[in-house]
Parts: C-alpha cells; structure tokens; sequence
C-alpha cells in the first residue's frame, strides 16, 4: 500500500510538473496584435539599423493553465504556405521566451491575407496559442508584397474604395489609425534585399 502511494504521489508530481509548460492559450497576450486582431508585418533595412515599425513588433507572453509564466518556452510563428508574402531575409520565425514567460517577435515582411485561418500561427511548446486570420502590411500593391514599401503601395492605398489591406486594425473600415500604420512604413527604409 505504501508503494502504490508514492507511486501515485511521484505520478501527480510528474503530471503537475508537465502542465507547468504546457501553454493555456486564454491566459497567454500577444501585444499589439490582439488588440488588432491580426498581425501586421513590415519590411524593414535591419542592415543600415533602422526603426520598425511597431505594429511589426509583437511581445508576447506565455502562461500556463495556472497563469504562471513559462520561461524557455519554446515560440514559433508559421505563415499561409500559399499567402501573396514576401519575407525578409533577417525575419526570425522561431524564439525562446525568457524567465518571465515574454518573448518578442518582429515581423518582416509584405503582403495581404484577410479573413483566411492560419494567415499567421503563433506556436508555444507545440501549442498553437493564436491562429490570426488577418496579416497585413503597409506593403501591397493589391497583388502582393514585394519587400519594397513604396510608391505603388501609396498609389493603392489612395485608391478609392479603400482596400481593406490597409485596414490595420480590422475595424472594417480604413482610417485615421490605419493611416498612420502607413505611413511609419512609407519611408525609403521599409525595404529588404
């Protein structure tokens, strides 16, 4: 009786300690693109040491069921195999959250995907904890992103109707908000090679 005891007792203990890296998806944030309700990706010349974007630069922190933090959580963001993307050669797609359970993220990139499951997959530990239906970026030309925030992209985003590529925020609508999401990514070093 005294062994099958211990033995339940080291079973608890071994499953209480393997829930503690388990994400719990309710409890974990994704800042800003929660509150956007997709994610926005941005080229960026990481070579000449220029700004992002910070609707590219998401933090995201990681808790499990009990709403503690997991540190060294492994993270990884996957995007639509066939979306109209490009990426940056200096994207990282894959982190490690720190003791604090926070990881950041900078997406680089172009390109428009609305309304689709699995346009952006955030992964922790093997645990999808967001699957974004929107990923949009100040670079489209209304066909696709070609790492390249320039001209043609202003001249589509002046187009009337407004196309909901731009519309950062999925409000349905494009806006003041949204415009300014624009135009911090509409500088000669919003590019990638």
């Amino acid at each position: 009786m005294k062994k099958l005891l211990s033995a339940l007792f080291a079973l608890a203990l071994c499953s209480s300690m393997a829930l503690a890296t388990v994400p719990y998806p309710p409890n974990c944030a994704v800042t800003p693109w929660d509150g956007l309700n997709g994610v926005v990706l941005c080229p960026d010349n990481t070579y000449l040491g220029q700004n992002i974007i910070p609707a590219s630069f998401g933090t995201l922190t990681v808790r499990n069921q009990a709403n503690n933090p997991i540190a060294n959580a492994s993270v990884i963001v996957s995007f639509l195999p066939a979306g109209p993307y490009c990426f940056c050669p200096s994207m990282v797609y894959t982190t490690t959250t720190n003791g604090s359970g926070v990881a950041n993220l900078t997406l680089r990139g172009g390109g428009c995907v609305r309304n689709t499951d699995q346009a952006c997959v955030i992964r922790a530990n093997g645990v999808v904890i967001r699957d974004y239906y929107n990923a949009h970026s100040p670079d489209w030309d209304g066909v696709a992103g070609d790492c390249h925030v320039n001209g043609a992209d202003a001249q589509r985003f002046a187009m009337v109707p407004k196309d909901l590529c731009f519309d950062f925020d999925n409000s349905g609508t494009v806006d003041l908000g949204d415009y300014i999401v624009f135009t911090s990514g509409l500088t000669a070093s919003h590019n990638c090679p």
